[in-house]
Formats: structure tokens, sequence, C-alpha cells
């Protein structure tokens, strides 16, 4: 690693008209192993004077000749291009070219001006000016330094935190401690005077780990962060959190312990309330937790229970549905016909024999009125007593023992049917019924011819002594009354020739 120190850079401005005289004054320079020269080069005073305001350089090299202007009224020029400092200006005298190469160690007889007068100097006073310049910016970065620290240390005063400087070589003694120490009713200097600093004062409970992290930081120069109790003047124990680091120079080596010290307290109060609250949670939880398991049990025994009594209910509802089914198809089977109505007289059911002679199917007949569907009924004695077909009589409703009725198909037409109705009840209350009936039209015609024989002469059609002697009586009980008349015509058919008696017939 090369050890030597750097060099100082210097701005030079060059300015001559002449191109050798640039590159010999430019050579002689390279020659120099102290300073490294960074030279703008300029041909004309114009130029000159622009370059001199805008690069700023350390230096003016100006020729004696210029192609525009002459060296002095560059000179008096000057200052209107560089206000803010005034430039040092070395005039270039000739060189001796031929001495020049002969020895490459060129030198120039050189003249410094400052606007009021020029002395002829050598090159060297040129590097001690800058010399000079060196330790003129040496001693402002001093100053600055200075400053910085001063506003430094009156930063660290007004900090809510205590910052100390811990000694390396002396463990726990303390190069400085900020104001902010007085909190713990001690002064500054009892804590730089003690060669134990703040290890004095910590409280024996933490004294310990406290010793334990510091050594490990003066042996191995680590971080330190260590949380522990100080003891006040008035025995009050505070909290502290204890952050510090090691400073070190520009080639590593370890300088001194800077750190802060945080006071804590009222976090621990609050971390100490936390532990409280969350002892008593888990305290809820586990007490809750346990009341959540016995109900978990109850749960799981209602469940059980539950899953039992819908095994149950399903077998039930499997059983009731296989009987529903058997009961449906027992009265599918049925040759008469069954209606089901609700408590408003609506059908609910019907089976294919009801449905067959009613000519309805079995949506049309669902949620229907029963009896507006069936129409007006009619009692067959009201049939009875017409001579017309029992079909086109006029329908009136009426009972009778026979229970007797007629009913309407879809179509219009009307048949004879008996039937019969019978109320369901559930829980003590009517709610439905079921309406039976079976199609007698033709049973009750040949009940009708049968009741007609039975009551008539095959031969004369007139009635016979049984049906006669019945209606008699019935006439005869009815006189007594008082309501009615009767009259009684008896006609010997023997005493008439056959041609009357075939007019009486």
């Amino acid at each position: 690693m090369d050890s030597s120190p750097a060099k100082s850079n210097i701005r030079l401005l060059l300015l001559a008209d002449n191109e050798a005289s640039r590159l010999a004054c430019k050579y002689a320079l390279s020659q120099n192993q102290d300073y490294a020269f960074e030279i703008f080069e300029a041909e004309s005073g114009c130029q000159g004077l622009k370059m001199a305001r805008t690069l700023q350089p350390d230096c003016i090299l100006l020729g004696r000749h210029l192609p525009d202007m002459q060296s002095a009224e560059f000179l008096s020029e000057l200052p209107e291009f560089s206000p803010e400092r005034t430039l040092p200006v070395v005039m270039l005298a000739a060189p001796d070219t031929r001495a020049a190469h002969e020895s490459h160690t060129g030198s120039f007889l050189v003249k410094i001006s400052d606007n009021s007068q020029m002395k002829e100097l050598s090159a060297e006073v040129l590097w001690a000016m800058r010399e000079r310049q060196v330790m003129q910016d040496t001693s402002n970065a001093q100053d600055k330094l200075r400053e910085s620290e001063a506003k430094y240390r009156n930063l660290v005063q007004y900090l809510p935190v205590i910052t100390y400087i811990a000694s390396l070589e002396t463990p726990g003694k303390l190069l400085y401690v900020s104001p902010q120490i007085s909190q713990l009713g001690y002064p500054s200097e009892d804590w730089l005077e003690n060669p134990d600093g703040l290890l004095k004062r910590v409280h024996q409970d933490d004294l310990a780990i406290t010793i334990e992290a510091y050594a490990h930081t003066y042996e191995h120069h680590a971080p330190l962060r260590c949380e522990y109790r100080l003891i006040d003047n008035n025995g009050k124990p505070c909290w502290f959190l204890d952050e510090a680091n090691v400073v070190r120079d520009e080639t590593g080596e370890s300088l001194f312990l800077q750190g802060v010290l945080v006071d804590i307290s009222k976090d621990k109060e609050t971390e100490l309330e936390l532990f409280y609250y969350r002892q008593r949670l888990e305290e809820l939880v586990v007490k809750r937790t346990q009341q959540l398991e016995k109900q978990c049990d109850i749960l799981r025994s209602a469940n059980a229970n539950l899953d039992e009594a819908l095994i149950a209910l399903k077998e039930s509802h499997s059983k009731l549905r296989i009987s529903e089914t058997r009961f449906r198809l027992l009265l599918e089977s049925v040759g008469e016909g069954i209606i089901g109505l609700d408590g408003g007289g609506s059908c609910t059911f019907a089976n294919h024999s009801a449905l067959a002679m009613l000519g309805y199917t079995e949506d049309e007949v669902l949620s229907r009125d029963v009896q507006a569907m069936l129409g007006s009924m009619i009692s067959l004695e009201l049939i009875h007593s017409k001579e017309e077909p029992w079909i086109e009589n006029s329908f009136g409703y009426s009972s009778n023992s026979n229970n007797i009725q007629i009913f309407h198909r879809k179509d219009g037409s009307r048949f004879l049917v008996e039937c019969a109705s019978y109320p369901i009840e559930c829980n003590g209350v009517i709610d439905s019924s079921v309406l039976v009936f079976r199609d007698v039209t033709e049973s009750q015609a040949q009940f009708r011819k049968l009741a007609y024989r039975a009551s008539h002469d095959p031969l004369t059609g007139l009635i016979n002594r049984s049906e006669f002697e019945r209606r008699l009586v019935l006439v005869l009980a009815g006189m007594h009354s008082g309501e009615n008349e009767h009259v009684l015509c008896f006609l010997d058919p023997g005493r008439y020739p056959d041609s009357q008696r075939d007019a009486l017939d």
C-alpha cells in the first residue's frame, strides 16, 4: 500500500500566445514532485479574462505579449472579472530554451503583480504561498470543527437522554456525562470523579448482568445494550436502557466508548401492568376454555342424541313413506272414487277411479272446490217423481237416507252416485274429510225396473194389489191430518163389452 502523502492540487491559468512557451512552462511545472498542477490554457487576453471568471483558478501565469491586449491592460481589467478575491499573477520571462532542453529542469524568472506593484520572484515563492494557503485552510477547518463541537455539545444538553463518554483503558471510568444526569440527584462531577462510573449506582439485583455486558464490550469492543436500574439520591430505583458504541479513528484504532442512557421507567411500569393483565387474561382464558369444554361435551352429547333421533326419524319417515305408498296403492286399486278435502272443502287427493268417473286429471282437481266442481246434488226421490229420464231433470240439493247424489263430469254430463263422507279428526279437531262415492247409475236403473215390476201388473201395466194396499194405507193415514182430500173410484172391467174395456184401458 502506498503510504506517501497526497499531493496538493493547484489550479493554474496559463495565458500566453506562443504555444512553445506554454509547452515549456507545463514541462517545467511537471518536474515538481510536491504539487500537482491543473493547468487551463488561454491564447488571448479576452479568453483569459472569461476563464478567470468562470474557473476561479488559484494563480494566473501571464505572458508578456498577448495578441489582443498588453499585459498591463489585462491586469487592470482582471479585478472586474474576479471581484470576490485578488488572484495572484505570475509574469513569465523568456526562457532559455537551449538550457532547458539540456538540463530538463528549465526554470522561469517570474514576476508577481497585485495590481499595484510587480516583484521578481522565483517559482519557489509560489509554492511557499500555496503552503501558507493550505495552513490557512487547515486553521479555518479547525475553527469550523470547534464551532461544530460547540453546536453538538449544546444539542446534547437539550436531548431527553443522558449521553456519556467512557474510557476504554479504565473500565467504567467516565470521561464526559451530559447535564441530564442531574435527574438522579447527583452532580456531574461525582460521576466523573468516581472510577466505577455508572456501575457504582447500579441496583444490586442488576449489577451482575451489567458488569457482564460491560466486560463483553471492553473485551471485544462490541456494541453495548443493557437494561438496568440506577439508584437516585433518594434511594428510588429508575430503569434505564444503556446503548453504546466504540468510536474509532481513521485507522480503525478504538478511541472511547460513547453511549446514551434512556429512562424507561414508565415503559417498565407499563410492561408490568401488561404482564398482570396478560396473566389475568390467561386465567380467564383457562376458565373460559374449561367452560367451553363442558359446553362442548354437552353439545356432543346433544348431537349424539340428535343423531339418534334423526336416525329414528329417518326410519320413521321411511316407514311412513312406505306406508303412504301402500295406502296410496290401496286407494288407487279400489273401484270406488275417493276424494280428500281440507277444512275449506278444497280437494287434496283424488284416486284414479274418481278421476276416471269425473273425467279430470289430477292437476285439474287439486286445490279446487269440490262442491263447485261436482255441481248441485239431487236426491233419488226427486228423480223418481218425474216421468222423464232423471238425467234431464232440473238439479236441486237435498239429502236422503240412501245418500244417493248426482255429480257433474268435466264434459257437463251427470251421473248418479252413492256417496259417503267421513270426517278426519286430529288432536280433537276435525280439519279434513274423505268423500267416497261409486257410480250407481246402472244399479239404480236396475233397481227401478225391479221395483216397478214388483208393484205393477206386467200384463196391464197397472199397480198390483200389494202396491194398491200400500198406497191406500198412505192415503188413509193422510186423511186424519185434514190437509188432503181423496177420491176412490172402482171400475169392474168384466161388466163392459170388450170394446169398452179396450177404451177403459
